[in-house]
């Protein structure tokens, strides 16, 4: 019998871009969504590791993920990838007519706060774009959850994400902008 793990190490994920699609089989999805609108498709999806992102524009594809860091990825077309470890500010333009913004940060909570945090985040799943609860390997601690928020309008798309890490007692979150 396989024993399936709910969720890597925080502090080994990544954080990347590619200027192009990555196929939904690299990554197990937990829960998907799709928006879509007169200048965009926004297909997003909760995955082990975080989220995958895909905006369908024009032809183009950007696709932003939150990634084991030990997985290995395609490199062609990749924009850029860090790790999740710290913070980071980023700012690329994968393609001419579209501008991408993103912050990403880590914290490492006491229990009591990881664990209020968590019940608001339950909370708050109602009014999520897309949530997902995984089972708990640990009954002691809460189960991860991962929520996105997606906000669109015709000319930007902001991704509000956060995802919760049990074993590390870490959330993370990040924001990213699209803008045409």
């Amino acid at each position: 019998m396989n024993v399936h793990v709910a969720r890597p190490a925080a502090k080994q994920l990544s954080y990347q871009l590619y200027a192009r699609v990555l196929h939904p089989e690299l990554f197990d999805t937990s829960a998907a969504h799709v928006i879509e609108r007169a200048e965009y498709v926004l297909d997003v999806r909760i995955c082990e590791a975080g989220h995958v992102v895909q905006l369908h524009r024009n032809g183009d594809v950007t696709s932003e993920i939150n990634v084991d860091g030990g997985i290995e990825l395609p490199k062609r077309r990749r924009c850029f990838s860090v790790k999740l470890n710290t913070g980071q500010d980023i700012s690329v333009r994968p393609y001419p007519d579209v501008s991408f913004q993103a912050s990403t940060q880590i914290e490492s909570l006491d229990d009591e706060v990881f664990e209020r945090l968590t019940a608001e985040f339950r909370s708050d799943a109602r009014r999520a774009t897309l949530f997902h609860a995984f089972g708990s390997r640990n009954r002691m601690r809460p189960e991860p959850l991962s929520l996105l928020f997606a906000d669109c309008s015709p000319r930007t798309v902001v991704i509000h994400a956060f995802h919760t890490f049990p074993d590390d007692l870490a959330v993370i979150r990040t924001q990213s902008l699209y803008e045409f």
